[in-house]
């Protein structure tokens, strides 16, 4: 009988273990799992100084998320957020279909960059969409999602073309509100979550900037100095500081 009770007390003391080990890890797993899939499906570089979770009220809050560029641009990064937030209902976690109440992201600082053939953002969308290809089809035991609110708040957006000489021009990001994504489907993978947030904000950033004007402002201010330089060289100088 004592050896019963041993036992019993030994499987109980292994047991607490294991959840406190689980408990104390749970937010460097979920970092880790963060940085490795994101980074696979926009073929980029992704960072996340802290993930921080509170399994009791469903909390999780995301710190310094940095989405870098795909090969092929310049800029040091796509999507850089100092904080966001989602708000899980905690029921649901041992479900199939989890339901987040709302997710936040408030500040985004997003660089918008045009190559030669596309942008920044085609290219991560692109990623998304072959991420998300036949060869990643969903098993009916995976997760999926509902997402009942979703906002973009406060963004600003810095565009960049290699006719600016590596001088962005700053927009402010119209706020983005979404409701019920995945609703009708009964749950979107996470991937699938991640192309509908991607192209939403893409929508936006086509809405905001408009490069073709961009560069034939920049001709323009390119002409206009041409005709300076045959008035005077003080002319020259204020035209050039204007670029600046």
């Amino acid at each position: 009988m004592k050896k019963i009770i041993y036992i019993l007390v030994m499987f109980f003391a292994l047991l607490l273990g294991v959840i406190y080990w689980i408990n104390s890890n749970l937010n460097h797993v979920a970092r880790e799992l963060m940085i490795n899939y994101v980074g696979e499906m926009a073929q980029a570089k992704v960072s996340i100084d802290n993930v921080a979770i509170d399994m009791t009220n469903g909390k999780c809050v995301i710190k310094n998320f940095v989405l870098g560029n795909p090969k092929g641009f310049q800029a040091d990064y796509a999507i850089k957020v100092k904080e966001f937030s989602l708000e899980i209902v905690p029921s649901t976690l041992t479900e199939q279909v989890i339901v987040i109440k709302r997710i936040q992201i408030v500040a985004p600082d997003i660089i918008y960059e045009r190559s030669d053939k596309s942008t920044n953002f085609d290219m991560i969308q692109g990623n998304i969409a072959a991420y998300l290809g036949p060869t990643k089809a969903q098993s009916p035991d995976d997760k999926k999602v509902i997402v009942n609110q979703l906002s973009i708040k406060d963004g600003k957006i810095q565009a960049l073309a290699a006719f600016m000489n590596g001088q962005p021009v700053v927009f402010d990001l119209p706020d983005l509100y979404m409701k019920n994504l995945g609703k009708a489907e009964n749950g979107l993978s996470p991937g699938q979550l991640g192309q509908v947030i991607v192209s939403a904000l893409k929508k936006e950033l086509i809405a905001t900037v408009n490069f073709t004007k961009l560069a034939n402002g920049a001709l323009d201010a390119a002409a206009d100095l041409a005709k300076t330089v045959q008035e005077s060289p003080g002319e020259m100088v204020n035209k050039l500081k204007s670029l600046f």
